[in-house]
């Protein structure tokens, strides 16, 4: 099986595996509680696709530490911050890192149902965005074999347009 690990070796992009690791380690050491969201995380969760940045899901009170913490790194780290929005516009936010990670390679990791519930958000928030995001959820439905009951997973504002990206993804 191809891990996200190899697959960024493979793309040449092994700065980008090596910054995650090491934050990563860093911020474990400190006890930050923190989540691996965008698409490392998609990634991660078996859609091996390339990026160019890390995307931190860190709580508020510890964002200036974990700027710290990764200031300085040969690949952007950017922080989302929990209790903000998925997308402008919607009623979904971003999670505590603490209730919503799973361990994938090692890593922190947003939970599948938690990132695709951000990424249907942010897609539909951002209309410059949406077909990525929405890319990325089709690429994730297909990976896990995901049907329509797993929308009761997620918030109801996204629950349509996941069990019409999963009619997309089956036909």
């Amino acid at each position: 099986m191809l891990t996200a690990r190899r697959t960024y070796e493979i793309l040449e992009n092994q700065s980008l595996w090596a910054v995650a690791t090491h934050v990563h380690d860093l911020l474990a050491a400190e006890g930050i509680p923190h989540a691996i969201v965008g698409g490392v995380a998609v990634c991660l969760h078996g859609y091996r696709r390339n990026t160019v940045d890390l995307d931190l899901l860190v709580n508020r009170e510890d964002a200036v530490r974990v700027s710290d913490i990764a200031r300085d790194r040969a690949v952007r780290v950017k922080l989302v911050l929990a209790g903000d929005r998925e997308g402008p516009g919607q009623p979904t936010v971003f999670p505590d890192p603490a209730n919503a990670v799973t361990m994938i390679e090692d890593l922190p990791v947003l939970t599948l149902a938690h990132l695709i519930q951000a990424k249907l958000a942010c897609g539909l928030g951002n209309l410059r965005r949406t077909h990525k995001h929405f890319a990325d959820v089709v690429e994730l439905i297909t990976m896990h074999d995901l049907g329509k009951a797993f929308a009761t997973r997620l918030h109801k504002s996204v629950r349509a347009e996941f069990k019409a990206l999963v009619q997309n993804a089956q036909g």
